[in-house]
């Protein structure tokens, strides 16, 4: 089976027809041809012609049915062969770069991660991508022409038509060549998309996102950030940059974040700006967190101020009590313009119990407009960090099972 990495296009692969008849497998399966006829429109010669030339491909497997038709014959039903290829998911964040090898349904096979401990140069962080890439293809030894793509799920602003990691604040680079180096590299289709709009797509295929047709992911780390699902689809703008919901401004005079403003959600309630707040706090208030530093001689640490959160510190608590003040201040205009029925959250600031997420909450109950038969459900990813990941490797699903032209 070969691709054309230098369109990315699946045609030589698949035709519209094709991804049609493949992506009701996936929804309905396991299904007969008859029956994916009678969804499709299209006519059983049709259905009989592209289902033989999905399992030459090795896509999709027949079975038998348990139960006889009307007839009295046994159908043969069809599948998803999900183990017959792989895809490479590439998370990039500014202190991890994970690589994953999965099947077509999401499992993992091989996982590799390596901290960034040093602002890399664009050159090192191409080459440890590459280097990552090389060894996880290794570790199963599979022949390129299984792998479906490389999907790279990137911290920052990303052009998704170039494949560009436009800008990386918390790398200070800008405009790596992530599709055309990689794709010069392996021959291999490679999908590059912002890291917390992957999020979301995993969410709408893996998580908390399922049969969702308008929901926002909100994540959490050293930077802010947002996916929106509009219509069953994630919404990028023209510019590729929607979702920075990060730097919308609470307050015009308030702290300097990264950007350059002053105001933003991320110097307020980013895991940067938690340790930064702290760090200046600390010896003003009677905490855990100083005997701590002066028994252990270790610098302070965002581990620390969950655990002594947890424990019950009140500096701690206050800390995270107004970081989701301010979570979900923002939350709440978003959702004001976009009138999501669900918020999808994730970060290790929500693992923390009620701390975080019930002040999240009680600002979007006071400050959302709605009539009274809305509902907007407000819940924490299951696949945390992960989800990211899984996240780049369903952008290469999503363009095998997806039957836009």
């Amino acid at each position: 089976m070969n691709f054309d990495p230098k369109t990315g296009s699946f045609e030589k692969m698949k035709s519209l027809n094709q991804s049609t008849v493949l992506n009701m497998i996936r929804l309905k399966e396991p299904i007969s041809r008859a029956e994916i006829a009678k969804l499709t429109k299209l006519t059983p010669p049709t259905i009989s012609s592209l289902v033989s030339e999905l399992i030459d491909k090795n896509l999709i497997a027949e079975e038998q049915s348990t139960s006889a038709s009307s007839g009295g014959r046994k159908p043969i039903l069809l599948r998803i062969n999900y183990s017959a290829y792989y895809i490479v998911g590439v998370y990039a964040a500014a202190e991890v770069l994970r690589v994953i090898l999965t099947t077509m349904d999401g499992k993992i096979v091989t996982d590799s991660s390596k901290d960034i401990t040093k602002l890399p140069t664009k050159s090192e962080f191409l080459n440890l991508m590459t280097e990552m890439i090389h060894s996880v293809l290794q570790v199963k030894q599979i022949e390129r022409d299984l792998i479906l793509g490389i999907g790279i799920a990137m911290h920052g602003l990303v052009d998704t038509e170039k494949g560009l990691a436009i800008l990386s604040p918390h790398l200070q680079l800008d405009n790596i060549p992530l599709k055309e180096s990689l794709e010069n590299e392996f021959n291999i289709p490679v999908i590059v998309e912002n890291d917390v709009r992957a999020l979301a797509i995993a969410e709408s295929w893996f998580g908390q996102g399922q049969g969702v047709s308008d929901f926002i992911c909100l994540s959490v780390g050293r930077g802010i950030g947002s996916g929106i699902f509009i219509n069953d689809e994630i919404y990028k703008s023209t510019f590729y940059t929607a979702g920075e919901i990060g730097h919308t401004i609470l307050d015009v005079k308030g702290p300097l974040c990264l950007c350059g403003n002053n105001g933003c959600l991320e110097a307020y309630a980013s895991e940067t700006a938690i340790l930064k707040k702290a760090k200046e706090l600390k010896h003003q208030n009677k905490t855990i967190l100083n005997e701590w530093l002066k028994e252990s001689g270790n610098e302070l640490s965002l581990k620390m101020i969950f655990k002594a959160a947890k424990e019950g510190d009140p500096f701690a608590k206050s800390l995270l009590e107004e970081a989701g003040q301010s979570l979900g201040l923002a939350a709440a205009n978003m959702i004001n313009i976009l009138k999501p029925s669900k918020l999808i959250v994730e970060g290790s600031i929500f693992e923390l119990g009620d701390i975080v997420l019930s002040q999240l909450k009680q600002r979007i109950e006071k400050y959302t407009f709605k009539s009274s038969h809305e509902e907007i459900k407000v819940v924490c990813s299951e696949l945390g960090k992960t989800g990211m990941v899984l996240g780049a490797v369903t952008l290469v699903l999503k363009k095998l099972f997806k039957t836009e032209g």
